[in-house]
């Protein structure tokens, strides 16, 4: 499969250069990520370049030409860092194929680029067109092209563009949900790659949610089994999967199979931190970050900045002695997007807190000798009537981000902060971008991934 991926930052950047209001075709060209797992093959926007409307010697509502000479920096960096070119050009008129003039420009330009870079990655000629719907193809090395089966922009709302043939609905399993949600939201959940890690206290419940919303294929992830102590909230867990300490992930997906809406899974008993689950998650559409630890959420952060995919981040706290006086319950629910806000800029945990979790994680006897780390909480009260209302919000939070259906604007609700002891829910807007994660926006693949020296290649 064949993928392009663009922030809602660099797309709103686009789509203003290319739609001036004078009716003639324009062009941008960017700078690409490259991602290849599997049999799955995506590009992520890191860097546009508009071309100025003054450089292009023939801009006509059917053609635009330009001299390439103008993108020599980003020919540079790509031959340099591994990365890949993507043209982008408008059609005014709004002609949804490629014209001759097209055919005649990417070959030109794409020889031009492969002699320059001499690397095989792929290279991207996109269309977008007057209602901003992008389609476009691949180029490789032999100039033949590959049609972009699949086009996301990750922002405040989730678009998607698919051209690949989709499995069909049973309407009569997803009758409900067509009836609420329509066939076009269900149609882009059915073919969404999921990933949830923590499939514990809110993890349960959002997989169980989702795998009731017929998701496609789902990414679940966690390296614990099932205790005694679990057993007051994960759904479909048993007594006799606590006594032979069976993997929470292996339950997960016993469960995703038994229901019936044909979902795929693909499950890691493993920590995040490991090279074959960060590159699992960087194919997923979205993230789910389900778990209470530090690194795991900067973990998640890091993929949602270097392969451009939205974040849900979940939170629950309860504050209660043991003798069952409680000061306080809180909920939140964080929409992460990619080259916006971050956890980190959010204030949810500190760098200090990352490095001793982190620390903790390698050597845990030499972090309790240590008194100069910050202290990690590890137990916390748990129960599933908190824990299920939070994972309803988060999996809401989904749905209006594919299908806007609130009466504010997404960004109003970039967190979603519960106060169960108040009685109350505030919504807050975090618009300043994170500086931390946004210099990485839409790296893709590195030697070490997400520039963790743990994820390096050693094969």
């Amino acid at each position: 499969m064949n993928r392009l991926r663009i922030s809602s930052k660099h797309y709103e950047q686009v789509r203003a250069h290319l739609f001036p209001g004078d009716d003639k075709e324009a062009v941008a060209v960017a700078l690409c990520g490259v991602n290849q797992h599997k049999d799955i093959y995506t590009l992520s926007v890191m860097e546009v370049l508009p071309i100025p409307y003054s450089a292009c010697s023939i801009r006509t509502s059917v053609r635009v030409t330009w001299q390439t000479e103008i993108i020599n920096s980003f020919l540079k960096r790509a031959a340099a860092e591994n990365l890949s070119i993507l043209k982008i050009h408008c059609h005014p008129g709004g002609g949804e194929a490629f014209s001759e003039y097209d055919d005649i420009s990417d070959y030109e330009l794409f020889e031009h680029t492969f002699a320059w870079t001499q690397n095989e990655n792929l290279q991207a000629s996109c269309i977008m067109l007057p209602g901003g719907r992008i389609f476009g193809r691949f180029f490789g090395p032999d100039l033949l092209p590959k049609a972009i089966d699949r086009i996301a922009v990750a922002g405040p709302e989730i678009l998607e563009w698919s051209y690949d043939l989709a499995k069909p609905i049973d309407e009569a399993l997803q009758k409900r949900n067509l009836q609420a949600f329509g066939k076009g939201t269900i149609d882009q959940i059915s073919r969404m790659k999921i990933g949830v890690v923590g499939c514990s206290g809110t993890g349960s419940p959002v997989i169980e949610q989702l795998k009731r919303y017929g998701v496609g294929h789902m990414v679940v992830v966690d390296p614990d089994y099932i205790d005694l102590h679990n057993l007051n909230r994960i759904i479909s867990s048993t007594m006799d999967d606590a006594v032979n300490k069976v993997n929470k992930t292996e339950i997960i997906e016993r469960e995703i199979k038994k229901v019936g809406f044909g979902t795929t899974v693909t499950s890691f008993a493993k920590n995040i931190v490991n090279r074959e689950v960060v590159k699992e998650l960087s194919t997923c559409d979205l993230l789910f970050g389900c778990f209470d630890g530090v690194e795991g959420r900067h973990v998640l952060n890091l993929i949602s900045s270097y392969y451009l995919i939205p974040v849900i981040d979940l939170g629950v706290k309860l504050d209660a002695d043991k003798t069952g006086y409680i000061d306080g319950i809180y909920g939140s629910i964080h929409f992460i997007t990619p080259g916006s806000s971050s956890l980190l800029s959010r204030g949810q945990y500190t760098i200090q807190e990352l490095e001793a979790e982190s620390f903790k994680r390698f050597n845990k006897e030499a972090y309790e000798r240590n008194q100069y780390l910050a202290v990690v909480n590890e137990d916390t009260p748990a129960v599933i009537t908190i824990n299920m209302l939070v994972a309803a919000y988060a999996v809401n939070e989904m749905l209006a981000r594919i299908h806007k259906y609130r009466f504010i604007e997404n960004s109003e609700a970039d967190a979603i902060r519960i106060h169960f002891h108040l009685g109350k829910t505030f919504l807050e807007s975090h618009p300043v971008p994170c500086q931390f994660f946004s210099k990485n926006l839409g790296r893709g693949d590195v030697n070490n991934l997400l520039d963790y020296i743990e994820l390096g290649n050693n094969e």
